[in-house]
């Protein structure tokens, strides 16, 4: 199958930061004022009145019926593409159940993203990704067994928990999108802004490798 690059979903290639803020102002959770950024949001969400299950929710309806709403990262999908035409193969793992476990009787939270996917022209025969290659995941655990399984030369995710865990597969580079600026991250771990220098850096990792 040649070389496998994999790469989380949200807040990674679907940038849902601003839908965040956007929703929460709606529904009351969070005043207009709070950053938009989807960690100040959840903050500030969670230390309202609603609390934890006030956050749950807005989840549910970002990840689902609002989803179409959010914008591509800008320059993710040129990356992917070049990495695709370099002849590596494009993989996405996500931790996304079905249901939201906040309204499990609601959207199909797979079926929002792989329309997402399918609108913004990341799945081919117009994008890099094949769609057999969207992988969604019940658990962590299991993205990481994904992650192995599938052999990945390097991951790209936005969250460093992710890289943190014990069962992160050895010997697959480990590549955080920190858009909000340079975050902590434990050994290992490359950080980047943004998805130019992400595409350069696995573009390195292909020719390196060829």
């Amino acid at each position: 199958m040649g070389r496998v690059l994999g790469v989380d979903l949200d807040n990674t290639i679907v940038r849902c930061d601003g839908l965040f803020h956007a929703v929460a102002v709606e529904r009351g959770l969070a005043p207009g004022r709070t950053p938009r950024d989807k960690r100040t949001v959840r903050d500030a969400v969670r230390a309202g009145p609603g609390g934890e299950p006030a956050w749950q929710e807005l989840q549910a309806r970002v990840y689902g019926p609002r989803l179409a709403e959010a914008p591509p990262a800008p320059g993710a999908r040129a990356a992917l593409a070049a990495w695709r035409a370099d002849g590596a193969r494009v993989a996405v793992v996500s931790h996304k159940t079905t249901r939201a476990a906040a309204d499990p009787r609601g959207a199909d939270l797979r079926a929002a993203a792989r329309a997402w996917l399918a609108a913004h022209e990341f799945l081919a025969p117009a994008g890099p990704i094949d769609p057999g290659d969207v992988f969604f995941e019940d658990t962590r655990a299991d993205k990481l067994a994904r992650i192995a399984r599938l052999g990945c030369l390097c991951f790209v995710d936005d969250l460093a928990e992710t890289f943190a865990e014990p069962g992160f597969p050895a010997g697959v580079a480990r590549i955080l999108y920190a858009p909000q600026g340079t975050e902590a991250a434990g050994p290992g771990v490359e950080v980047f802004g943004d998805w130019t220098a992400i595409g350069r850096r696995v573009g390195g990792l292909l020719r390196a490798t060829s």
